[in-house]
């Protein structure tokens, strides 16, 4: 019984699916600045997993019922600000500027979002708490980061990632306002197909399809459907996140990837422990405990569409 009891707790926590969420968020991360690494252009990284991932998604939904004709136009929306478009900066990004500097602006998601949520929900109302919890979380990343951030990068390349990083960060809120009245998989489906469409549309458009000297490899198809998979999960687990938590608690995702990067690096690349890991990981792990307590936490909501 009590392992019931914590297994039901866990599974309607809100830190379970964004601990869930960031882990793999930083999962993938590697997974493209490998791909990257070895010729595949970024664009092909961005539409191939998400597109999967819909496919994934409107089979499920379709297996469970819960596709909503209600939910097409909302998650076709989501689409555009929250599936395809910040995904593609961001690969985009860490193919053509140093992992820490594109770290450090994808980090200052969170704050876009603190600020758009504090004039949208009555339950996310900027406080000192949050606002120290950022500061700190973004100065851990800082600090993680500091060996790559003196490196060269194209200061267009720079602003892009930036507002890759803003439209991020807005469209967690308006992700929460939508899943407030939405079944998580019935908007899933249309925003990632709508999200993979779209980069794959542009992909070609502009020419940016690009592959190894040699062709892919048998172990590159692998890899793309297993990034696949994982982006289905880790969208549905953005979801269920925002129908648990406020948008500050959600934002904190973000800040998994230079945690996971960083530990990631030690175990899979036999790369040295520094003074900056400790630091850096301890500010992080602090803010969000200071996020968590600046965050008022709401019931679950029960969807309107079915």
């Amino acid at each position: 019984m009590p392992q019931v009891l914590i297994s039901k707790k866990l599974s309607n926590s809100v830190w379970t699916f964004v601990t869930f969420t960031g882990v793999m968020y930083g999962a993938g991360a590697l997974l493209v600045k490998k791909l990257t690494n070895d010729g595949i252009d970024p664009f092909t990284c961005t539409w191939v997993p998400i597109l999967i991932g819909g496919i994934l998604a409107l089979g499920t939904g379709f297996s469970r019922g819960q596709l909503s004709k209600a939910a097409v136009i909302p998650g076709i929306i989501l689409g555009f600000v929250s599936g395809g478009g910040p995904s593609l900066i961001f690969n985009y990004g860490f193919a053509e500027l140093p992992a820490g500097i594109v770290t450090l602006l994808i980090s200052l998601g969170p704050i876009f979002t603190a600020i758009v949520a504090h004039f949208v929900f009555d339950d996310e109302r900027f406080n000192s708490l949050k606002g120290t919890g950022l500061v700190l979380a973004y100065g851990g990343v800082m600090i993680l980061t500091i060996d790559s951030v003196g490196e060269k990068g194209s200061l267009g390349n720079l602003l892009l990632v930036l507002a890759g990083s803003a439209l991020a960060g807005s469209a967690i809120v308006l992700t929460r306002y939508y899943i407030q009245r939405h079944e998580a998989i019935a908007l899933l489906a249309p925003n990632m197909i709508t999200g993979g469409i779209i980069v794959l549309i542009l992909t070609y458009a502009m020419d940016q399809d690009t592959q190894p000297p040699g062709g892919l490899a048998t172990w590159h198809y692998a890899v793309l459907i297993l990034f696949g998979i994982q982006a289905f999960l880790v969208f549905l687990s953005f979801f269920h996140a925002n129908q648990l938590g406020t948008t500050g608690q959600v934002s904190v995702t973000g800040y998994f990837l230079p945690l996971f990067g960083v530990v990631g690096g030690i175990i899979f690349f036999k790369e040295e422990t520094s003074w900056q890991l400790l630091v850096g990981g301890v500010l992080i792990v602090v803010s969000m405990a200071l996020i968590a307590r600046g965050s008022k936490v709401h019931p679950p909501i029960t969807s309107e569409s079915a």
